[in-house]
This record gives structure tokens, C-alpha cells and sequence, in this order.
């Protein structure tokens, strides 16, 4: 069969494919595109890869991006006015897509449009950057959360915890922490608080202690809040100097301590059998005129029954009856206590008194937070 040389065949070739299908989008166009108007391609494709690690950071990247979001968001075909939930759904596409750096562009022009995403979508933009240990992006991220009109969540905070357990940089937990602090300088500190409390429960007890240390050189951003929070954190981690050296540290700053202070020490101090600190913060407590409520009754009940003060124990028992309802839980730490004691009939006396008036005691279902304070 007759065929044309190579030379005269190209330019045929291409003539026909330039006829049967348009020129492709640049690169950052179809790559910002969502799945159903780019080519198939596997998703974990190594070009995907690369650009996870390399990201395109020149200025044709980000123009095309934006062109593309008008384009796919736009509120009529003749109008180039966003629409927000297209737009969000543009932003999430290009998040699951795993084209966050594309996606943090699109999430600044947003904000710089005053275009809202919700707060789902920027958990999801929280999660993906620190998943794949992108601070930098993370930060962007939150300080646009910040920006916005919507307050982060327990996911957000959550986020946040899981993002700086992956840094080894304190100097880079440091900048985030004053650039936050800058953010929410006309706020309460409870952004902060939350971020301490969130990375303590993460169990990074050190890095929260690293943003307090930073909290305490601009102490405007210290509140009742924080100090409680901190105290918490160091007496569960049993430092209990530590904690003591915060104590006198947040009076010296001018934070009176209030009842949740005074709860939380004396709990910590229960736990490690330390029952002369604990009457020391009893009577201190009593003496600023704060009246203990049934946590500080329990854990006081509990303390003296442990250390084998009986007759405290049983005293402390009947002044919290004079005021407040009795929970299952200080009859059972009471009854329990007696035991070791050796008071055999006392503790058969209680045990019957709880029998008899169980369906008064306060329960499991009081103590949830939902019901917290409600019936006691």
C-alpha cells in the first residue's frame, strides 16, 4: 500500500488533530480544575506527587487558579461574581484533590472578596495541611479562620494540637503563637486557652507549656482561664512544684484564684496522697469566702478518708449535707475509706444509707457536662 514519507505526514497529522479537538488549558488551569472537567489520571499519580511536595508558587499559577474559580463559580454565565457555596465546593474539590497550595490561593482571594466559606471547610483545609506536615500552609489556614466572621471548634483546635505534635521547631510554634496572639489581640484569651488546652490533651504537655511561657511575656493574654487550664495540665502530668510555682505566679499577676482554681489543685494534691497541701488550699479557699462546692467536698471527703482522718472525713460529710446533695460517689469513697479503716458497722451504716437513698444521689448523668452545676 502507497504511503506518504514521514516529512509530508506530520503536518497532515497535525493539521487533523488540531480540527477534531481544541488546545489544551495550561498546566495550573487544569490542575486547579475539578476531576470532572480535568483528564483521568490516577489519583496518587507521581506528577501528583511532585506537586504535593513542589506546589507551583509563581504568579501565572495563582492567576489561573482564580481565573478558574470565576469561571466555575460564577453566578451566570455573562456575570463574574462568585457564587460562595459553588465557590466552597470549588475549594474542597481542590482540597480532597490534594492541591492545597492551589486551594489556600483560592481561600485568600476568597477572604480578600469577603466570600465566607463554612467551618467545615476550613477544618477540612486544617486537617489535609497537617496531615501532610505543611505548616506553613496550616497557619495560613487558621489565620484566614481567625479572619473570618466564624469561631474554630473543637475539630479546629483538634487540628491545631495535631499540627504542632509534628514540629520539632519551637522557634516556629513561637511565630504562629504571636501571630495569633496579634490576630485576637482585641479578643478574650480563649483562642489561646483552647490551643494550650487542645495540645495537652493531644499529649504535647511540653509544647503547651512552651506557648504559656510565651502567654506570660505579653500578660494581657492571660486570663483566670489559662493559669486553670496550665494547673490542670501539670498536676495530671504530677508536677506538682510546677504547679505550686504557678499558683503563686498567677496571685502575683493579679488573677484571683476562683473555684475551679482551688478544685483543681486540691484534686492533683488528692491523687498524690497530699493531704497537707490539700487542708492548707481547704482553708485558704474558705478564708477568701469561696464556698466549696461538691468536686471540692468529694475530693476533701476522699483525702481525709485515705490518710486515715476518720473524724475529718466524717466531719467534712456532714457540712456538705448542710448545703449540698450527695453524690453516689462521695458515699462510695467514704464507705470505701471506713473499710481500710477498719470501722466495719460505720461503713455497713452508710452503705445502707446509700442504699436507701439512691434515687436522691446525684449520678453518672448529673455529672455530664450537658447537666453540669444544674442539680448541685
Amino acid at each position: 500500500m502507497w504511503r506518504l514519507p514521514p516529512a509530508a505526514a506530520l503536518p497532515l497529522l497535525r493539521r487533523s488533530l488540531g480540527a477534531a479537538a481544541p488546545l489544551p488549558a495550561p498546566r495550573c488551569l487544569m490542575r486547579a480544575l475539578p476531576h470532572k472537567d480535568q483528564p483521568t489520571a490516577r489519583p496518587n499519580s507521581p506528577m501528583t506527587v511532585r506537586y504535593f511536595q513542589q506546589g507551583g508558587s509563581d504568579n501565572d499559577d495563582e492567576d489561573e487558579v482564580i481565573e478558574a474559580l470565576k469561571r466555575s463559580c460564577s453566578t451566570s454565565a455573562s456575570s463574574s461574581v462568585p457564587d460562595a457555596s459553588a465557590c466552597t465546593a470549588f475549594v474542597e474539590k481542590l482540597c480532597r484533590s490534594g492541591y492545597l497550595v492551589d486551594a489556600v490561593r483560592v481561600l485568600r482571594h476568597l477572604h480578600d472578596e469577603q466570600i465566607h466559606v463554612g467551618l467545615h471547610t476550613f477544618n477540612l483545609l486544617l486537617h489535609q495541611t497537617a496531615e501532610v506536615n505543611s505548616f506553613a500552609l496550616f497557619a495560613k489556614v487558621f489565620r484566614y479562620l481567625l479572619l473570618s466572621k466564624l469561631a474554630p471548634d473543637s475539630t479546629s483546635y483538634m487540628n491545631v494540637a495535631k499540627a504542632l505534635q509534628k514540629l520539632d521547631d519551637c522557634e516556629l510554634i513561637l511565630e504562629f503563637v504571636r501571630e495569633i496572639l496579634e490576630i485576637t489581640s482585641h479578643r478574650d484569651p480563649t483562642v489561646m486557652n483552647r490551643i494550650i488546652f487542645a495540645t495537652a490533651k493531644y499529649g504535647c504537655i511540653d509544647k503547651s507549656l512552651v506557648i504559656f511561657e510565651q502567654l506570660k511575656k505579653d500578660q494581657t493574654n492571660l486570663d483566670v482561664v489559662t493559669f486553670n487550664t496550665i494547673l490542670d495540665v501539670l498536676g495530671k502530668a504530677g508536677r506538682v512544684d510546677q504547679m505550686l510555682h504557678e499558683v503563686k505566679l498567677m496571685e502575683e499577676l493579679g488573677h484571683s484564684p476562683d473555684i475551679v482554681t482551688y478544685n483543681t489543685v486540691i484534686n492533683c494534691l488528692r491523687r498524690l496522697g497530699r493531704l497537707d497541701l490539700c487542708k492548707k488550699f481547704a482553708g485558704e479557699m474558705l478564708e477568701r469566702g469561696i464556698t466549696p462546692d461538691l468536686r471540692t467536698y468529694t475530693a476533701l471527703i476522699d483525702s481525709f478518708g485515705r490518710a486515715g482522718h476518720i473524724t475529718d472525713a466524717l466531719e467534712m460529710f456532714q457540712r456538705m449535707r448542710t448545703s449540698h446533695q450527695p453524690s453516689i460517689y462521695v458515699y462510695r469513697a467514704l464507705i470505701s475509706d471506713l473499710k481500710k479503716a477498719g470501722q466495719l458497722e460505720l461503713a455497713e451504716k452508710f452503705s445502707e444509707d446509700m442504699a436507701s437513698n439512691a434515687s436522691d444521689l446525684l449520678g453518672p448523668e448529673d455529672f455530664k457536662r450537658k447537666n453540669k452545676g444544674r442539680r448541685f
